[in-house]
């Protein structure tokens, strides 16, 4: 096998590349608009890009295609059971693929793919034990265990986002409470910002209540200011690194893990939030776990899904 077809499926767009068995990007990226109004629209225009990438990328000899699919997926069966952001609900998409476009094609989740591309080629490249956290929008988690994808017995493993954190806590989108998705995703870094926007004490530069007047105090724009050094968005930074570390503290606990990997947009604040986290974990974790782990920055970004749907291929096929 010469290359697979590393293929990140997002609700935007949709980024394909042809990658090498040692996830390295062979050429840059075709990225195509993925918005579409139903299943049948959407798969047919992941289809024609994909086609389309076929061709541009013909001289590196793509013989398979690895699909990093957001949303809870059986990879086993190439089957979307559902997706946040994409019209897919019971849809057997590899297989469609397969057929239309008549080389093997293998479907991953996106977390999943995101902590193999870390585990081989990124961050945590020559680990056996990683743990991957993802903070967006959501919270999302991959399982990379003594040197392989660790799945569980439906395919639904890694669901770290909704390891419960509050007991009675806020509702989350799941249908629990307290999940740590609701206090470690970009939402969160919002939700912190808007209580403690306007006071004094919290908020001392003003900086918040401006954005929050302005109709534009999102996890985004408290981040932005976090980097330029405002007090209150640090302070912001802060409160959310404390339940981040809650939850790096369970990781340990759970999966004994030589390292934990952040990324996702949150995970861009780097050392202004994962160094608090890091020490919660040093202070609160139980040896020898606690001594062993190291908490560490993505390295892939945004070329996590691709590189690691790429991966999964040569897993399966190469």
């Amino acid at each position: 096998m010469k290359s697979v077809l590393g293929v990140d499926v997002g609700g935007t767009k949709v980024a394909v590349g042809p990658v090498d068995r040692t996830g390295r990007q062979l050429a840059r990226p075709l990225i195509e608009s993925s918005q579409a109004v139903g299943t049948a629209a959407f798969i047919g225009g992941l289809e024609a890009t994909l086609r389309k990438a076929m061709a541009d990328f013909s001289k590196f000899e793509p013989e398979a295609v690895g699909l990093a699919c957001a949303g809870t997926v059986d990879g086993a069966e190439g089957l979307v059971y559902s997706s946040p952001n994409l019209p897919l609900k019971e849809v057997p998409l590899a297989g469609i693929l397969q057929r239309a476009l008549g080389i093997p094609v293998v479907l991953e989740n996106d977390a999943n793919a995101a902590v193999l591309g870390e585990a081989v080629a990124g961050a945590a490249a020559g680990l056996r034990h990683v743990v991957m956290l993802t903070l967006g929008t959501g919270v999302g988690g991959g399982l990379f265990l003594n040197g392989r994808l660790y799945r569980g017995a439906s395919g639904g493993a890694g669901e770290l986002g909704h390891v419960i954190v509050q007991a009675d806590g806020l509702p989350c989108r799941c249908g629990n409470n307290g999940c740590l998705e609701m206090y470690a995703s970009g939402m969160a870094l919002g939700r912190f910002a808007e209580v403690r926007a306007g006071d004094e004490r919290t908020d001392p530069t003003g900086a918040l209540s401006r954005l929050r007047k302005q109709g534009r105090l999102t996890g985004r724009e408290v981040s932005r200011l976090a980097r330029e050094g405002d007090t209150g968005a640090l302070g912001v930074v802060q409160e959310l690194a404390g339940w981040l570390g809650i939850g790096l503290v369970n990781i340990t606990h759970v999966f004994d893990p030589e390292m934990i990997v952040v990324g996702g947009g949150v995970g861009e604040l780097g050392e202004l939030l994962i160094g608090p986290a890091r020490a919660f974990v040093q202070e609160h974790a139980m040896p020898p776990a606690r001594d062993r782990v190291r908490v560490a920055p993505a390295k892939l970004g945004n070329k996590a899904g691709l590189v690691g749907g790429g991966l999964a291929a040569w897993e399966a096929f190469g």
